[in-house]
């Protein structure tokens, strides 16, 4: 089995994402090298890179980019797009012959175990009561944001995330929660789908923006970190391979959130 049969199966299964102008593809090495060990993790650090290599992997599967300039609507190899700083981790990967394939849009569309799937079930359990990709919302018993707060919380916290933001009146109730993909900051479109409540993620979240935007037409939000909103996604991502590809010897490389909130 070589790396490229993995995309054809990807391919195969998601006739919803154009593959001619889509970042899921292959980022370094050779999409030819066979396969016997794939590594799965969120974001392709050089250090969740290195723990995939010394435990055998010939691919990785990621769902962020290698380079922090990476052009989600370009198909191409992200060494063009490397930074001065990033060339050591870029010279490493063709040193070791580690392949690396970025799988985004696939799996944040993905039903009932992509990554907006996934968030919603394990975050708050329930049926979903719409559905407007990215978007999600769930009914929940009436609480109020400040106990809904506290809820995400104590789901978040074994992924490394020891704080939550809240922005809103602490004893607002609500019973409408939207939830998304990692990348989920627009209120007006949660509003749309009828929430009375967002979670959003810190990334490309700008309170000065929208977040005061919500704020004056009363829609209370919570804000937690990207990758925390999707590692839970990335779980599924592992498991899925392992079932569809049980040959392989797939494994996880768990990521925690890369920053602790001192109150």
């Amino acid at each position: 089995m070589i790396c490229r049969d993995i995309e054809s199966h990807f391919h195969e299964v998601g006739p919803y994402v154009d593959w001619n102008q889509t970042t899921d593809t292959f980022k370094a090495g050779d999409p030819g090298r066979e396969v016997t060990t794939v590594a799965v993790g969120w974001k392709p650090t050089w250090a969740a890179l290195k723990e995939a290599h010394d435990r055998g992997a010939e691919l990785f599967v990621s769902h962020e980019s290698l380079a922090v300039r990476a052009d989600n609507r370009d198909p191409s190899p992200e060494r063009k797009f490397a930074l001065p700083t990033e060339a050591p981790k870029f010279d490493w990967l063709d040193e070791t012959g580690l392949v690396v394939f970025r799988c985004h849009d696939l799996w944040d569309k993905f039903p009932e175990i992509g990554i907006r799937w996934t968030w919603q079930k394990r975050l708050l359990g329930g049926t979903a009561v719409g559905d407007g990709y990215p978007f999600l919302v769930t009914q929940v018993e009436p609480q109020s944001l400040k106990a809904l707060a506290q809820h995400v919380l104590g789901k978040v916290k074994p992924l490394g995330l020891n704080g939550v933001l809240m922005a809103g009146d602490p004893d607002q109730m609500v019973n409408r929660v939207a939830t998304g993909t990692g990348v989920s900051v627009d209120p007006i479109r949660m509003r749309e789908l009828g929430a009375d409540c967002g979670i959003l993620t810190d990334d490309y979240y700008l309170h000065v923006r929208m977040g005061a935007h919500a704020q004056e037409l009363d829609f209370p939000a919570l804000v937690v970190n990207h990758g925390v909103a999707e590692e839970w996604g990335i779980e599924e991502l592992a498991a899925y391979l392992s079932r569809t590809f049980p040959n392989l010897d797939v494994f996880h490389i768990p990521q925690a959130c890369a920053y602790t909130v001192v109150s």
